[in-house]
């Protein structure tokens, strides 16, 4: 029996056939594999099974009952076999999927890509987003859930329709509007740029005063605790708990979070903001957000370009502003007037040393955003150490430039913000 065990997760392909002849000798095979033992979760594939007796079923009810504290999900399953798990009822207690349908990228226009995921468009009413890295239906689900219930807060977002298999990956397909993103209407339209400044302060307050269970939505400090855990490995002690510590310190809340919040994430339909690429929405402090914003146009602006290689890869024979261009969407000197017209705007009626104290704060913890981003490379590169070497040295460069600041006093910026 094939098995794959990935970082917690234990995958187990499933045979042809699970019939009474069978059963026995595939209840034998299954229970022996060494990895139900530790797997956080465990995905029973079905793409190759025509079918399941009822002994077979049981087999599974075993597992289930054996294992009772590690999530299980039977994946990829034929419409044929679906209706099996389904009229014995075993789709209500477990989580079984359909198999994915197939969806071939080549047959559609390429619109926007960075370094999540690609966008491609699919006719005039929908567009497909194929997530980089990203095998498994899993991975994506609490995406899904992310955009349904941020629609129905009200929060201006893109509804999903499907997550679709394709060569690159999984991939969601998504209503398209009549819309365009917010960084190509900046570059077409700077004349407008202080109006779309506005509507972005307007939409980050929106989901700052917008209020959460708190089990609704995944905490930011935790989501970004467990993304740092899952690449513990690549750390001494020491910078684990110094990382866990800069984390810690932003109080959480349950209000809104896009979480990758610029311009490039935002499109606009008929006069508003709509938010896109919810990869990272959660609940927590604004201050993530904002501190996004400062890493996306100011930080990443003014990195010098070897570090900027070292932490993206770009390719040190292309022009640094050329990727960044390409990535973000704007010049050099377009992010500079966007972010100092973004802070002015969001800190209106603030004194100028009370913003000098938040600016701080918020640099520290765009820095922040550089350590994050990496330790998520780190954990895709658990096949080539040598890869993820280089990065954590660059993580240590900007833990570096952290630990020279007082993060307690800046802490303490923090009850400045109203």
């Amino acid at each position: 029996m094939d098995s794959k065990f990935d970082n917690g997760v234990l995958s187990i392909m499933l045979p042809q056939r699970i019939s009474a002849q069978n059963a026995p000798a595939f209840e034998k095979e299954l229970l022996v594999i060494e990895q139900l033992k530790t797997a956080k979760e465990i995905i029973l594939d079905a793409e190759n099974l025509v079918y399941i007796s009822s002994l077979g079923l049981r087999v599974i009810l075993k597992l289930q009952k054996k294992f009772k504290d590690t999530p299980l999900f039977i994946l990829n399953t034929s419409a044929e076999v679906y209706k099996i798990f389904d009229d014995t009822g075993f789709t209500s207690l477990f989580n079984v999927k359909k198999k994915l349908r197939y969806v071939d990228t080549s047959a559609f226009k390429l619109i926007a890509g960075g370094m999540y995921g690609s966008v491609y468009l699919i006719n005039e009413e929908q567009i497909l987003k194929v997530f980089h890295g990203i095998q498994s239906e899993n991975d994506i689900q609490p995406v899904i859930s992310a955009i349904r219930v941020a629609f129905v807060h009200g929060l201006p977002t893109i509804i999903p329709f499907e997550i679709v298999r394709t060569e690159k990956g999984i991939g969601m397909i998504l209503e398209l509007l009549n819309s365009e993103m917010l960084s190509t209407l900046i570059a077409k339209n700077p004349q407008n740029l202080d109006k779309y400044i506005e509507d972005m302060i307007e939409l980050s307050k929106t989901l700052a005063n917008t209020t959460f269970e708190e089990t609704t939505l995944r905490s930011r400090n935790e989501m970004l605790k467990s993304k740092l855990k899952a690449a513990a490995d690549f750390f001494t002690p020491e910078e684990f708990l110094t990382v866990e510590k800069y984390i810690d310190a932003v109080p959480k809340r349950n209000t809104a979070l896009h979480g990758d919040f610029h311009a490039k994430n935002l499109m606009m339909s008929d006069d508003m903001l709509m938010l896109i690429d919810m990869d990272e929405f959660s609940l927590g402090h604004p201050l993530w957000d904002v501190a996004n914003l400062n890493c996306i146009y100011q930080a990443m602006v003014h990195i010098d370009k070897e570090t900027a290689d070292d932490v993206f890869d770009f390719g040190k024979s292309l022009p640094y502003e050329d990727f960044y261009f390409k990535i973000i969407g704007c010049t050099f000197a377009q992010a500079e007037i966007i972010w100092n017209k973004f802070f002015n705007g969001y800190f209106l009626g603030y004194s100028e040393e009370d913003k000098s104290k938040i600016l701080k704060l918020v640099e520290f913890y765009a820095n922040l955003k550089f350590i994050t981003f990496l330790i998520d490379v780190c954990n895709k590169l658990k096949d080539n150490p040598d890869k993820a070497a280089k990065k954590v040295q660059t993580i240590r460069y900007f833990l570096a430039k952290l630990k020279s600041q007082n993060l307690d006093m800046l802490i303490k910026y923090l009850d400045l913000w109203k």
